[in-house]
């Protein structure tokens, strides 16, 4: 095979690898990269619902918790008149009644005009004597009658929220302050993720109670966040999904950040998963590719090598029908003068009989010149014979032949170089070997090349033996030769079209090849082994066909 051809073949290899590699793993990769997008959103939306539902309930709990205190305040004073609540003794009782749940830090009571009527709690000396006029919660109480504050620190000092109520006739203000603790708390169940967090905020931004990543403020896309809306929200910032809702106060806006990285670890599982079936995949498609693609291409070139040798064996052919018209005719122009001498000696000789032998002298050696011309003569008539004979062989013609005299006819060209090289020729051909229907001619053309290797095979010195025998309905015919046998790699290439062991310009690689191709057509068998005790044996296993066989080939014709 040329370096032409070779590089040919592997720039198909590789653009049939790849082809196939890529018609195989695109569709994998498309409806991978698919599974992948909608697992993620799928997961996205199942945060989205978790997060709402969160917030939801904790909205409810919130509302619930101030309503409860409000309620708690508003039973106070339905049950009770203005002065019950005036004196700090009257008051102590009823927050020892109402904050065994702990949700409430202190009670107070002020008049309308914002002076302290009476306080039950721990900052008694923060809130003495203090008038709470000017206080903004305490002026929107009045106007609303109820009213749930924003964290202030006021002339306590530190940062609390209260829920205030007033009496139906406004004449006093009831207030209590909430525990931050157990407010906190209910937000704390809420976080959704390690790096989740959920406030309150109030209209203006600011938190009311502790970011659970301990953040001061919102940054400014949060910040956006804060507007009217029914219901809950649900916002997507990148990485971050916001659910926010407004509790009862209208004042307050209930805040759940969920950072989604930490809520999708079944995400990237799910992206490991398909990351490793799609390498799996990949190296599965491209081990199929390569060995499909070597596989294609190796009967490509097969079917090459099979379309080269059919032209050269029809190139062959055609040369030797060429050669069997030269020989024709070169054995018929030299077989009218060969006729002519002979005739002409056989006159001369006829002459010579005629004379006494002591009339001529040197009569004996003139005797002997004859034989001898004579001799020659019909040796160069045997030979014309024999071209005349290959000649009328070329044409394909199937006839009823001994496998024997094929052999025979065969070594007589050879004979002459098997002698030259010293080379010992033992022949096996058991007279009972039946006959049978073959082509001659292309079974010589087999024979000829088997031992014309066989002689090339040993070199000089060397021994050839030629055997044929009857097995069953086969013909069997054997040429062993003792030379250095015939390596495994050659071996395995030996019936290839072009592969030769022969010097360049001895051998074109087609005899076997040819050879092969011949037999099968006829119906038979050609191999080839090593013996055990040396050198190589080749064996033509041809079918045993009657004479009827050859008729209904006619027929059929």
């Amino acid at each position: 095979m040329t370096d032409h051809k070779t590089r040919y073949y592997a720039k198909l290899r590789k653009l049939l690898t790849a082809g196939f590699f890529l018609c195989g793993i695109i569709p994998i990769l498309i409806i991978a990269s698919t599974s992948i997008y909608n697992f993620k959103d799928v997961a996205i939306q199942d945060i989205e619902v978790t997060a709402g539902q969160v917030i939801t309930h904790r909205r409810d709990v919130i509302n619930n918790f101030l309503q409860h205190q409000v309620d708690l305040l508003t039973t106070l004073i339905s049950l009770y008149d203005k002065e019950h609540f005036n004196t700090v003794e009257t008051l102590n009782e009823l927050f020892v009644a109402i904050s065994k749940s702990g949700s409430i830090v202190d009670l107070q009571t002020i008049a309308t005009s914002g002076k302290q009527l009476a306080y039950v709690g721990p900052y008694r000396e923060q809130v003495t004597g203090k008038n709470y006029h000017n206080q903004g919660w305490f002026n929107e109480v009045l106007v609303r009658g109820v009213y749930v504050s924003d964290i202030f620190s006021g002339y306590r000092g530190v940062p609390h929220f209260v829920v205030a109520l007033t009496d139906p006739l406004k004449s006093y203000v009831l207030r209590t302050t909430i525990n931050s603790s157990v407010f906190n708390s209910l937000l704390h169940s809420a976080q959704i993720g390690a790096g989740g967090d959920v406030f309150i905020v109030n209209k203006s931004g600011e938190l009311q109670t502790p970011s659970l990543q301990h953040r001061a403020t919102l940054d400014e896309t949060e910040s956006k966040l804060i507007k009217h809306h029914a219901g809950t929200e649900l916002t997507l910032i990148g990485e971050e999904l916001y659910a926010t809702t407004w509790l009862n106060t209208r004042n307050w806006m209930l805040m759940l950040k969920v950072h989604l990285p930490d809520m999708l670890s079944s995400y990237r599982q799910h992206v490991y998963r398909t990351m490793l079936i799609i390498g799996t995949t990949a190296s599965l498609f491209l081990f199929i590719a390569f060995f499909l693609s070597r596989f294609i291409v190796s009967h490509i070139a097969r079917t090459d090598r099979e379309s080269a040798a059919l032209d050269q064996q029809m190139a062959h052919i055609e040369k030797m029908a060429n050669i069997g018209r030269l020989a024709a005719g070169v054995a018929h122009e030299i077989n009218n003068p060969l006729q002519m001498i002979l005739a002409q000696v056989g006159w001369l000789e006829e002459l010579f009989s005629d004379e006494e032998s002591g009339a001529l002298k040197n009569h004996e050696e003139y005797q002997t010149t004859i034989t001898k011309i004579k001799h020659h003569v019909e040796r160069a008539a045997v030979i014309t014979h024999r071209l005349l004979g290959f000649s009328r062989k070329i044409r394909a013609e199937q006839e009823q032949v001994q496998i024997n005299d094929v052999v025979t006819e065969t070594l007589s060209f050879l004979e002459k170089e098997a002698l030259h090289n010293n080379i010992g020729i033992t022949l096996d051909l058991p007279a009972t070997l039946p006959v049978t229907v073959t082509e001659p001619h292309r079974l010589q053309q087999v024979l000829l090349n088997l031992f014309d290797n066989a002689l090339d095979a040993v070199g000089h010195d060397g021994e050839v033996q030629i055997h044929t025998r009857a097995e069953g309905q086969k013909i069997i015919i054997e040429v062993t030769d003792n030379g250095q046998g015939i390596e495994a790699e050659v071996m395995k290439q030996i019936w290839d079209p072009f592969f030769t062991t022969k010097e360049q310009g001895k051998g074109t690689g087609l005899g076997l090849s040819i050879s092969q191709n011949i037999i099968r057509t006829m119906g038979g068998t050609l191999e080839a082994k090593n013996r055990k005790e040396g050198g190589a044996v080749f064996t033509v296993k041809l079918p045993i066909r009657q004479s009827t066989f050859l008729k209904q080939e006619r027929r059929t014709q």
